[in-house]
């Protein structure tokens, strides 16, 4: 009788075994519809089909240029972008621009994002730095920043003596930086001696 009851206890066991293996990969398969649900929610389908086969356009490219990996993905997305907009004027009466550029910025984005960032970087520090020479707020930091770009041409001068005409765009920018700090003395000398006795009586409560 034993015997019998162990036997179904083991086939009962089993079933339940069966039913908790069952469980877990029902309970996978719908862990695994979330996270792409989730996935396609975040970046639409025509994103993969367009960066799959601009993988495939990439390998042909690397093929010839192999020194532009980026360049080169960047040609095969604008291509297959120009493609795809092509092919759906045959076929269909409207064509969603917006859907072909945003899958495109999908892929284009983040291959130049530290490109772009570091453009932008240097755009701003450029731009912050002409404006403190332009317009400074006290006498010390104008000569300063003129007796540094002084400097930093005449080494430039001196360093590339042999070779000006092929280092004149670098020398004409330090030129140029030269001729904006004289503009920012020239600024302090038009204003108001009053005005500067102020601002570096501010300066130096806020030292």
């Amino acid at each position: 009788m034993s015997a019998i009851t162990d036997f179904f206890q083991k086939i009962q066991n089993q079933i339940v075994e069966i039913q908790t293996t069952i469980n877990q990969i029902k309970t996978s398969w719908e862990n695994f519809q979330k996270f792409w649900d989730l996935f396609f929610t975040l970046v639409p389908w025509e994103v993969l089909l367009l960066l799959i086969f601009s993988v495939i356009l990439l390998s042909i490219f690397n093929s010839i240029s192999p020194n532009t990996p980026k360049a080169n993905l960047t040609i095969a997305v604008l291509f297959l972008g120009t493609l795809w907009i092509y092919f759906w004027g045959l076929f269909s009466t409207e064509v969603s621009y917006r859907k072909v550029i945003v899958a495109s910025l999908y892929i284009l984005v983040p291959l130049h994002a530290i490109g772009i960032f570091m453009w932008l970087y240097g755009f701003g520090k450029k731009l912050y730095w002409k404006k403190r020479r332009m317009n400074p707020k006290l006498w010390d930091s104008a000569i300063h920043q003129v007796s540094l770009d002084y400097h930093q041409l005449m080494g430039k001068l001196h360093g590339l003596h042999h070779s000006i005409e092929e280092n004149r765009e670098s020398i004409e920018i330090e030129i140029q930086q030269l001729e904006t700090s004289l503009q920012g003395i020239k600024s302090l000398l038009l204003k108001p001696s009053g005005s500067q006795k102020d601002q570096s009586q501010k300066d130096l409560e806020s030292i």
